[in-house]
């Protein structure tokens, strides 16, 4: 009885190659680094509030007082901007965790309605066209895009 060795249990030469880099393949995905898994799995789309804080804040938050987004790059430019204009730069990091997590969500919102007196914070009142869901979808953009530790969501 001849044994043909291009075939073990019905599986020729070649199918047991495919099968081994396979299983050698799914063996080497599993070691791979936790963090790109993550990474990919945190890809998703925004939510449309999200996207629409997002949209408000760059309308309406950016540039010239607050910085174009959370990154100490951007507040270092509008500090330099302010102080080039030959005024100190009275708009916080709106992205920054000592600020943000000593601020509820109200104290939030009458700051967007109400401004701060003496400061170029003004109020913008009833201007966003969703009003109370705007705000919510602007202080929500700001929590999240700060990507604080712990954060304060209480409301007074």
């Amino acid at each position: 009885m001849t044994v043909n060795r291009s075939s073990v249990t019905g599986f020729t030469l070649p199918r047991v190659k495919l099968l081994c880099a396979i299983a050698v393949s799914c063996a080497l995905a599993s070691c791979a680094d936790d963090g790109q898994v993550t990474a990919a799995v945190g890809l998703q789309t925004p939510s449309p509030a999200l996207m629409r804080g997002a949209a408000l804040y760059a309308g309406s938050c950016s540039d010239f007082c607050h910085g174009r987004g959370p990154s100490a790059i951007d507040v270092v430019t509008t500090t330099l901007a302010a102080t080039a204009a030959g005024r100190a730069s009275d708009a916080p990091d709106l992205f920054d965790c000592a600020w943000i997590t000593t601020k509820s969500d109200s104290e939030i919102e009458q700051v967007i309605i109400a401004g701060i007196a003496d400061t170029r914070m003004v109020g913008f009142g009833s201007n966003f066209p969703e009003g109370r869901r705007d705000h919510a979808a602007l202080i929500g953009y700001l929590r999240m895009a700060s990507a604080c530790e712990t954060q304060s969501y209480s409301e007074e």
